[in-house]
């Protein structure tokens, strides 16, 4: 099967994120179709064109336009066409510690790492990426492909049908989606409780009040999945090994008892935080404690 390649992307276009404050702007749009390997991106069009100059004009005030994060992205690509991928993985590195962040940016990066033979930075970056796009079909397609990779077979722990359920519910929208209907059942809300109280039909009156009572429920009901999704993108419970190997011992202390070896790729769960160690569990019975320096949390 084709390794589904990069995708040009323009920085306006994308409309990143600011990881100052990450998860309160708008969702991402899809951007252009993933390209396959030796296909070149299509021109930006007239309109976004103006709107990138323009935005160049004004970033570029007392900064230099290597600092600018749409000629980063443009660096970038034009690196990973070229099979430069050192370069296209320090331009991608460079615009997401500039403060943006988009799917599309960490697919890109997860693909370069793929390319560079650096499997847990691929992992890293593609689960990164399906944080904020979980159903993209070409991001799970490479993600698989990379897991494959990795030398660790680890059966994901199963989960109760509630747990499961609630996972794919809040994973369905983005938290801002949620949010935003949230809002919206409560204004309706608002709209049946006035008519309950200016109706003077007894009829018009009940179903004011009995539906401004559902779309209460409706509102907290979506409010709670707004905030469990969000609560869910910014904690860091998971992580992924990016050492070649990894000694998982039974305490946080390099004199604990070896247990196991992890190996780069793997993904585990990482709920607690000791200093610089990390306890991790792959499930109830492989639980231990390795190296911060091991890992990196998604």
């Amino acid at each position: 099967m084709m390794f589904i390649t990069w995708r040009k992307t323009a920085l306006l276009k994308l409309k990143m994120r600011s990881v100052k404050n990450k998860y309160s702007t708008p969702s991402l749009p899809r951007s252009a179709k993933a390209l396959r390997i030796g296909e070149k991106g299509e021109r930006y069009p007239v309109l976004l064109t103006a709107m990138l100059v323009v935005c160049l004009f004004f970033s570029l005030q007392g900064r230099g336009y290597a600092s600018n994060p749409a000629a980063l992205l443009d660096s970038a690509n034009s690196a990973y066409a070229k099979g430069n991928f050192e370069k296209a993985s320090s331009s991608y590195e460079e615009i997401i510690k500039m403060g943006y962040e988009a799917p599309e940016v960490y697919f890109n990066l997860g693909n370069t790492y793929f390319k560079m033979d650096k499997i847990g930075m691929s992992v890293l970056n593609y689960e990164r990426a399906k944080k904020l796009a979980p159903y993209d079909e070409d991001l799970n397609f490479n993600l698989k492909m990379v897991n494959q990779r990795t030398l660790d077979k680890i059966e994901p722990m199963p989960k109760l049908f509630l747990e499961e359920w609630w996972d794919n519910l809040r994973s369905m929208q983005s938290e801002r989606t949620w949010g935003i209907r949230s809002i919206a059942a409560f204004i309706i809300a608002l709209f049946f409780l006035g008519v309950f109280i200016t109706s003077n039909k007894l009829f018009t009156k009940q179903l004011g009040f009995w539906l401004s009572i559902l779309f209460v429920a409706f509102s907290v009901g979506l409010f709670f999945v707004s905030k469990s999704s969000y609560n869910n993108m910014v904690n860091q419970n998971t992580a992924v090994i990016l050492s070649t190997s990894a000694e998982i011992k039974n305490a946080p202390s390099e004199t604990g008892k070896k247990l196991f070896i992890l190996h780069e790729g793997t993904k585990v769960a990482a709920p607690e935080t000791q200093g610089e160690w990390v306890r991790i569990k792959l499930s109830s019975e492989k639980v231990g404690w390795v190296k911060r320096s091991t890992l990196e949390f998604i």
